[in-house]
């Protein structure tokens, strides 16, 4: 009895972890996009050849980032999708 309740409960846990790892992966490439729009409509106003130059770079640091966590996104999204399902 105690181990079928510890097993229920680890993959209980183990289910809540990667469904926040899943959530959080989702939300930062969310957020990456975003920020990412910004700096492109900031680049677009800007005149200043320095700051252009400096959006430049952080625009490729959020293109880097944002697909980090898709790719991150995606894998979670292919365990989930192997996981046995649960039939109560």
């Amino acid at each position: 009895m105690m181990t079928a309740t510890q097993r229920a409960s680890s993959t209980d846990d183990a289910w809540a972890d990667l469904s926040g790892r899943w959530f959080f992966a989702w939300r930062m490439a969310a957020a990456c996009e975003g920020a990412l729009r910004e700096v492109h409509m900031a680049m677009s106003r800007q005149h200043d050849s320095n700051r252009a130059q400096a959006l430049d770079k952080v625009s490729t640091l959020l293109r880097r980032e944002l697909m980090r966590w898709v790719r991150r996104g995606e894998a979670l999204d292919m365990i989930v999708e192997h996981l046995p399902h649960n039939e109560d």
